[in-house]
């Protein structure tokens, strides 16, 4: 009985941590796995307007924009360029110092990502 009310408790505290952390007050985008193996992971991506990613590099990574739009890129060494990435555009990340990205536009960003490991 003990074994089945912790299964219980942990299921209740994983439901309201999942619920907590994709709630709409969340100000940054947060990448949500959908497909993995041990050669390359997917992830999608949504981004309201003022959204942003942390800094990290993304070299090799594809990105497909599902839904685009207008995006600020703050790059590690304090630089920063505006870009918009049209829907359905595809591009591999050539880009060698790391950044954030944070969406600037109107629109809700979507986009699909492939890492190769």
């Amino acid at each position: 009985m003990n074994s089945n009310i912790r299964i219980a408790a942990c299921c209740v505290t994983a439901l309201t941590l999942s619920l907590a952390l994709t709630g709409p007050t969340r100000a940054d985008m947060t990448p949500k796995t959908i497909a993995e193996n041990d050669k390359v992971l997917v992830t999608e991506t949504y981004g309201k307007p003022g959204e942003s990613t942390p800094s990290v590099n993304r070299l090799g990574q594809v990105y497909y924009y599902v839904q685009g739009g207008t995006v600020e890129l703050t790059y590690s060494d304090g630089t920063k360029a505006t870009v918009t990435r049209k829907t359905g555009e595809a591009r591999i990340v050539t880009e060698k110092r790391a950044y954030s990205a944070k969406n600037t536009g109107k629109t809700t960003l979507h986009v699909l990502i492939v890492t190769l490991k």
